[in-house]
């Protein structure tokens, strides 16, 4: 207590002992350094904030429940930037435990299942504890499905119907309502992403037992390309050959475009069967027969005498009756001769490619200031002649030529006889004027700088006020001799002589030197103060 009164009465004593201008600049100091480490103090507590998790990007359902658990918890120093959240680096402790104690930790600290387990006790039924279990199951598959790039908030119901039967399976299903980023509907291979990570999530699911409804969708009733098999088709040899014909036109500053042409037929079989003009034959049979058969003839008169053997002639010519028969026959087994082909076409094959190639007039400009200072080498650039008409008309051909004749082979091949090279279009267009480049927004910068940075500036303001200060009091100070001191108390003063006389210093005297009265004072007063007190003494003895 000594120590602060005594402080305090000699910081009084050399303010009151000062001048009044010595004065005025010592408060204006106090001022400015009190402002000064009023700025500091300022500065450093709005710059002591840090995003949460090293600035990682929430989804809007996190940022809600922090927002919930912060304000049930009575903390209102944290600020929404975007996607990030932002809180005061000496609290942290606290808004890590409010968000621990509300379950608001992202996907990757912490999980709805883990929760409810932790939560189970041992009064409750295993209904109760598998129904927790499903639900927060469920929690975490949405959370799961939202974190996708594409994807802004999503839900998930699973439900277990009951067995039929003797089986062991019973019938589930999954429902899943996702809200996509922007007004865009979610794109095919996405959808079978979520069916495939739901279908992962519960064991005997099928992908069939699925069903993800998209919000942006539903307000959607255009059919999409990939439902039309056709316009998918004719969409992917679109972008196939236009990247093809981007890659090869790479030095031109073309505007291409490529329209397909796809037949419409789907899985054509074609089957031929035709018969030749002679049969093949397959077997052959032949049976030719030929009988012989010899009687006697009638002859005679029945009974005794007459058939009595006697001794009579008889011609043997007319006792034979012979009987010949002659039997052909044939037989074949053939079959007419056959030739069977079956064919089977790829579906959706594309017929016809046509593509479109434009050139700006500005190329051909340049094209023909480059061909005339090749032939032309020592011709200055601004001294190329335009282009007339007929120069024109030739590079326009020659480059349509060497376009048509690199894109063509990148085609699909055209019926046999037909001409390829109307396939390919080459074309010009005008120059138009683009839109004027955007003026700078000075202002509009340089008032967002002031904002960010007016703390700095006040500081280095005032720090330059504080050296004009100080700049002023040490010039201030060379001439801090009281008045009555430079004009010797109203004393005339002995003039100094004008010749300069050598002596020998003897004890304290006071020597003139030649220079300023001032000058003189001001030497005796820092050389022998007491020299200059008895001077000034002896001065009043003599005035009074």
């Amino acid at each position: 207590m000594n120590f602060f009164k005594q402080s305090t009465d000699q910081a009084r004593e050399a303010f009151v002992s000062m001048p009044m201008q010595s004065r005025i600049i010592s408060v204006m100091l106090v001022a400015l350094i009190a402002i000064g480490l009023a700025f500091l103090i300022k500065g450093d507590s709005s710059s002591s904030g840090e995003y949460l998790f090293g600035g990682r990007a929430f989804t809007d359902q996190e940022l809600a429940a922090m927002e919930m658990s912060f304000s049930r918890e009575g903390l209102n120093e944290w600020k929404r930037d975007g996607t990030r959240m932002r809180i005061p680096a000496a609290s942290k402790d606290v808004y890590l435990a409010a968000m621990e104690q509300s379950t608001t930790l992202p996907m990757s600290l912490n999980s709805n299942v883990q929760e409810a387990i932790k939560a189970t006790t041992v009064f409750d039924s295993s209904e109760l504890h598998g129904a927790r279990v499903d639900a927060a199951k469920e929690a975490d598959l949405g959370r799961s499905i939202a974190q996708m790039a594409d994807i802004k908030s999503a839900s998930v119901v699973h439900d277990v119907g009951q067995r039929q039967g003797l089986g062991r399976h019973a019938a589930q299903s999954a429902s899943i309502f996702v809200q996509p980023e922007g007004s865009s509907p979610l794109p095919k291979h996405r959808i079978q992403a979520i069916q495939e990570l739901v279908r992962g999530a519960y064991a005997g699911m099928k992908t069939d037992e699925i069903v993800v409804t998209d919000a942006n969708a539903i307000s959607s009733s255009a059919m999409s390309d990939d439902d039309d098999p056709m316009l998918r088709k004719q969409r992917e040899a679109e972008a196939w050959i236009e990247k093809k014909v981007r890659n090869l036109l790479v030095g031109f500053p073309a505007q291409i475009a490529v329209s397909a042409e796809v037949d419409p037929t789907m899985d054509a079989e074609k089957t031929t069967l035709s018969y030749d003009a002679e049969p093949t034959n397959l077997s052959n049979k032949q049976r030719k027969t030929e009988t012989t058969n010899t009687r006697q003839p009638p002859g005679g008169v029945p009974g005794v005498v007459p058939n009595a053997i006697g001794n009579r002639a008889t011609s043997l010519a007319d006792t034979v009756e012979t009987l010949k028969s002659k039997d052909d026959e044939r037989e074949t087994i053939g079959v007419a001769g056959q030739q069977f082909e079956n064919s089977r076409m790829a579906s959706l094959q594309v017929k016809r490619v046509r593509v479109s190639v434009g050139l700006p007039r500005s190329y051909y400009n340049k094209l023909h200031a480059q061909t005339y200072l090749q032939e032309n080498p020592d011709t200055p650039v601004d001294d190329v002649p335009a282009m007339s008409a007929t120069a024109f008309e030739k590079l326009r051909s020659e480059t349509a030529t060497k376009i048509q004749t690199a894109v063509t082979p990148l085609l699909p091949e055209v019926a046999a006889g037909a001409d390829r090279f109307p396939l390919v279009e080459v074309f010009d267009y005008f120059d138009l004027p683009g839109p004027p480049p955007p003026e700078a927004e000075t202002a509009k910068i340089a008032l967002a700088w002031l904002a960010e940075s007016w703390q700095t500036i006040a500081l280095v303001m005032l720090g330059l006020l504080a050296l004009l200060v100080a700049r002023s009091a040490a010039s201030g100070s060379g001439d801090s001799t009281p008045a009555e001191f430079r004009e010797g108390f109203g004393l005339e003063l002995p003039a100094p002589p004008p010749e300069m006389v050598e002596t020998e210093e003897e004890g304290d005297t006071m020597t003139i030197t030649g220079s300023s009265l001032k000058d003189e004072l001001l030497a005796l007063v820092d050389g022998n103060p007491e020299v200059a007190a008895n001077v000034i003494r002896g001065w009043v003895g003599e005035a009074a």
